[in-house]
């Protein structure tokens, strides 16, 4: 039955001329979107195409979705007109079915464009130029962005901290698992990945104080024409206690444990200590020649 409704509502909208700009309020533009366009000569078709997908998903706010060129969810938010009850066919039809107007003044140009920006030069598109304008028409308004990105910087070297000291050792040997890889495009969010990685790894070799931010990846792009050095270090502000592993004390065994005697020993009989391992409960539950063939 609701498809129903909502097929007759696409058919009615066909069939009228009205336009949805006329129930905007007084002083209002709808906006109806922005376009990306890529201009340079030095990056692929392929690469352009990729980068014009990722840069126009960013933008926002998204304008109401179309359809055969046509607007309904815009159409029928407007079509109910004003709605008094909470419930009921005409609030389902306004507020589920439809979607109220996209106002260009809840569109921020010098904010979009900074966000193309930001992320371009975050994905290796160094000194990348926008420039950013916007169209009106009637009551209609849309923007456009047009974006020269450079050509992309690529890894040429990654390069991780060396000397004596158990952090930095332990640092260095996560390097055969990096997600730093030469000759991939410089991304500042596999860069974050990374560290993240590194975090995880020096948590697992007991440096429980360690953290993500104790890692910082020095960029060098001096280094070749489109190529950057990434340098792996430890941030002169870790702290000491970031810096030490910790280590396994004693190992205790209740082989027949239980919440109500948690915190008791009967005797020092039951206690038995074997190899590195302090055995506490009946000693008949413990069998040494099944225990080593189980390690």
């Amino acid at each position: 039955m609701n498809n129903k409704i909502l097929f007759l509502i696409i058919i009615l909208m066909f069939a009228t001329s009205c336009s949805n700009t006329k129930y905007l309020p007084e002083g209002e533009l709808l906006y109806v979107g922005a376009k990306v366009k890529i201009d340079s000569k030095t990056n692929t078709k392929k690469e352009k195409k990729i980068l014009k997908s990722q840069l126009t998903d960013l933008i926002r706010p998204k304008p109401n979705k179309k359809i055969l060129g046509l607007r309904p969810k815009l159409y029928i938010y407007n079509l109910v007109g004003k709605v008094k009850k909470e419930k009921g066919l005409k609030h389902w039809l306004k507020f589920k079915v439809g979607e109220p107007p996209v106002l260009y003044s809840k569109f921020d140009l010098d904010y979009n464009k900074k966000v193309l920006q930001n992320y371009a030069e975050n994905n290796g598109y160094f000194n990348t130029q926008i420039v950013a304008d916007s169209t009106k028409k009637g009551k209609k308004a849309s923007a456009t962005f047009v974006v020269n990105p450079k050509t992309r910087y690529k890894i040429k070297a990654v390069v991780f901290p060396e000397d004596s000291t158990e952090v930095i050792i332990a640092i260095k040997q996560t390097q055969d698992k990096s997600l730093l890889k030469v000759g991939d495009p410089y991304s500042l969010n596999i860069i974050k990945e990374e560290r993240n990685r590194i975090d995880v790894r020096l948590k697992e070799k007991g440096f429980f104080y360690f953290n993500a931010d104790n890692i910082k990846v020095q960029v060098d792009s001096t280094v070749a024409k489109h190529e950057v050095d990434l340098i792996v270090k430890l941030k002169n502000e870790t702290s000491d206690l970031a810096k030490i592993p910790y280590k396994i004390n004693k190992i205790i065994i209740y082989p027949n444990y239980n919440l109500s005697d948690a915190n008791k020993i009967q005797n020092k009989d039951s206690i038995l200590k074997y190899k590195d391992f302090l055995i506490i409960g009946n000693e008949k539950l413990f069998k040494p020649r099944i225990f080593d063939r189980t390690l």
